[in-house]
């Protein structure tokens, strides 16, 4: 019995009268003013080889359409091959940023372990590290139209060199 008076007034401190306050009082007004504090807002200073004139990165953009099949090439793969493929450098942190234009659609390239949303009026930010050089295939997995099955993404990742 001595043992479950400290446990129950751990677990249920609303059990031990010394802790309980009745409810009226905390709804009575404050008197003392609260505590204000000032936070100041820095701005980060600019790197050095900024101010040289390299320039500053940015994000790229760009459309891909699918491969018709009278167009496709020995080793291409059907339905899932493009004519801009997005190459990437390897042993990179790469940040993506996925939004859409007209209906939801669903980035998604599950060897590369990515999916995400691509929701109108919404930015979607996602992160990868590609350790190996290779093709990487994907789709949109979102049921957003009729052309739905054929929205392939194809991520080409290269050594840091020859990105």
């Amino acid at each position: 019995a001595n043992m479950l008076g400290p446990l129950k007034s751990l677990f249920w401190p609303a059990v031990d009268q010394r802790l309980a306050a009745p409810a009226i009082d905390n709804l009575s007004a404050q008197t003392k003013k609260p505590k204000l504090q000032d936070v100041k807002a820095e701005d980060y200073p600019t790197p050095e080889k900024y101010l040289d004139g390299a320039e500053i990165p940015t994000y790229y953009q760009f459309q891909s359409n699918l491969v018709a099949d009278e167009d496709l090439k020995p080793g291409m793969v059907r339905n899932l091959e493009v004519d801009k493929r997005l190459t990437l450098p390897t042993r990179t942190h790469i940040r993506f940023l996925v939004t859409g234009q007209d209906v939801l659609h669903s980035w998604s390239v599950p060897s590369l372990g990515i999916k995400t949303d691509a929701t109108p009026g919404r930015i979607n930010r996602i992160t990868a590290f590609i350790q190996r050089e290779g093709v990487f295939y994907g789709q949109c997995s979102e049921l957003c139209g009729t052309l739905h099955g054929f929205m392939p993404i194809v991520v080409e990742a290269v050594s840091p060199e020859t990105y």
